[in-house]
């Protein structure tokens, strides 16, 4: 085989997507995945009956993802939950419906007076502060902080809110107030925009997971596994070189010959989470149950950061005489849970599922996963970090560094940044050729 053009390390939903749009540009592409697998933290397997996503679960499809899905041939293979899905905050051990069940009226109260709040981001500012500080404790503490954790498992003490919300900060700037950038926005949409063809973003997935995406794009790529140990200047021999992989792999792969930026991404923290999946059967709950899932708030004491309703959003997803949840644990507050033995975990989650869905009995276990580094943290000073990754890789014509580490941790994010890297790409190959 010649020497490819582009050289691709990491085959998750970034890479792969990265090498994809390479590849129909013309130019020779070649994937490396240190794994013996395709598709990152993206991963779907069936159990007993049971369709068990051990990553994401469910992706929001945006405008750009949906022109990919059509590229892959999976526009119609879109399966899309009822956008009118509740989605819950558990609130004294109790499930209340968002955005204002979970709410007392004092809590409303403050919230409506933000308009009134004069004060603006100085600096790089918390989640946790930004909210209060807007909307009160309440609104953080039962919708941003739980809301937040159900995205990046973080803390929202830690967590920039610069970096996880650029479009609220930049509203207070513009316009004083959320509430009234988001009623200005509202009136400057024109008929056009809202009559264009743009599909309404809804909670998706496929009839056999998320997995059959990165399984998809990687049909006609060339891609090798099992390559461990990958260093730049010795294994990698290409005119460009991306590195789609989690920052502390870039890191690794970087420090012997980029030592001041391999120490910039490894400075870039992850969060720990264990993914356990359990079934009940239906005849157990006390009443129908309907939704997306819930989150925790920190005040209501439980170890589960948060529960997706799986079978009751797509169809197929456990047998029919069963429901299917998914739990999530650990995270920025409480990686400890990590370490726990599978025992400890179970016993937590079945018996926190229990009180709250109200079952006659407890849970059964169908399947644990565990990602010790699952989800990169946005902390404070995550903007300087990047710009200094974008500073030192400016030096080195023909390296880019891509991921769900930089501007979004979604999978329609990662999409983006794999397609908006590949074009980068290739105008530098065109302007070297």
């Amino acid at each position: 085989m010649s020497e490819p053009d582009a050289i691709v390390v990491g085959a998750g939903i970034t890479g792969l997507t990265c090498a994809y749009r390479l590849q129909k540009l013309g130019f020779n592409t070649l994937v490396l995945e240190r794994g013996d697998r395709i598709g990152g933290v993206i991963r779907t397997e069936r159990i007993n009956g049971h369709l068990i996503e051990f990553g994401p679960s469910s992706l929001l499809p945006t405008a750009h993802t949906h022109d990919l899905l059509k590229e892959f041939g999976l526009d119609e293979e879109l399966l899309e939950a009822d956008p009118k899905a509740p989605r819950y905050i558990v609130v004294n051990g109790q499930l209340r419906a968002i955005p204002l069940g979970p709410l007392t009226l004092k809590g409303i109260a403050r919230a409506a007076t933000e308009p009134l709040v004069r004060t603006k981001s100085n600096g790089d500012e918390s989640i946790a502060g930004f909210f209060r500080r807007r909307f009160g404790p309440q609104i953080h503490d039962r919708l941003a902080a739980p809301f937040v954790t159900g995205i990046f498992a973080g803390d929202t003490e830690k967590l920039s809110v610069s970096s996880v919300f650029p479009r609220l900060v930049e509203m207070e700037q513009a316009s004083g107030s959320i509430i009234l950038g988001m009623l200005r926005g509202r009136r400057k949409t024109t008929k056009s925009d809202t009559t264009r063809s743009m599909r309404r973003a809804v909670i998706s997935s496929f009839p056999n997971g998320l997995e059959t995406l990165p399984r998809r794009i990687a049909e006609n790529l060339q891609v090798q596994t099992k390559c461990s140990g990958i260093r730049i200047g010795k294994d990698i021999r290409a005119r460009a070189t991306i590195l789609a992989v989690p920052a502390y792999g870039a890191s690794e792969i970087l420090k012997e010959l980029y030592p001041q930026l391999a120490t910039i991404l490894d400075e870039i923290e992850y969060a720990p989470i264990v993914v356990a999946t359990t079934s009940v059967p239906l005849n157990s709950l006390s009443a129908p149950l309907r939704g997306f899932g819930f989150l925790t708030p920190r005040s209501e004491r439980m170890i589960t950061l948060g529960t997706i309703f799986n079978s009751l959003l797509f169809p197929d997803r456990s047998p029919d005489d069963r429901l299917l949840f998914t739990s999530y644990l650990g995270g920025a507050i409480q990686p400890e849970v990590f370490d726990w033995p599978d025992e400890r975990v179970w016993e937590t989650v079945c018996s926190e599922l229990k009180r709250v869905l109200k079952t006659s009995t407890l849970p059964e276990p169908v399947a644990i996963f565990r990602h010790r580094r699952a989800i990169p943290q946005y902390n404070i000073g995550h903007r300087q970090r990047i710009d200094a990754v974008a500073s030192e890789l400016s030096r080195i014509p023909g390296l880019f560094v891509t991921g769900s580490f930089l501007h979004g941790v979604s999978i329609p994010a990662c999409m983006e940044h794999g397609d908006n890297t590949a074009i980068a790409v290739s105008e530098f190959l065109r302007n070297t050729s």
